[in-house]
């Protein structure tokens, strides 16, 4: 996982945790905010590889629509 990946996932969770009360934040331990930053990095990773895929796929099909020049040889 990227520290980008990281980095983002941390600042979701702790704007999630901000946005909750006083008495909503008594009943989530650390430990289930960070199982929660966890999570988030495994998906921002999975949607990171599902780009790459896409990109990947993409580049495949403007090569093969690309005409080669005919040098006859």
């Amino acid at each position: 996982m990227s520290d980008h990946h990281q980095e983002m996932a941390r600042e979701a969770v702790e704007r999630f945790r901000d946005s909750l009360s006083g008495a909503a934040r008594e009943h989530i331990t650390a430990a289930q905010f960070e199982d929660l930053q966890q999570m988030i990095q495994q998906l921002l990773s999975q949607e990171r590889s599902h780009i790459a895929e896409l990109m990947a796929a993409f580049a495949r099909t403007l090569r093969s629509g690309v005409e080669k020049p005919d040098i006859d040889l």
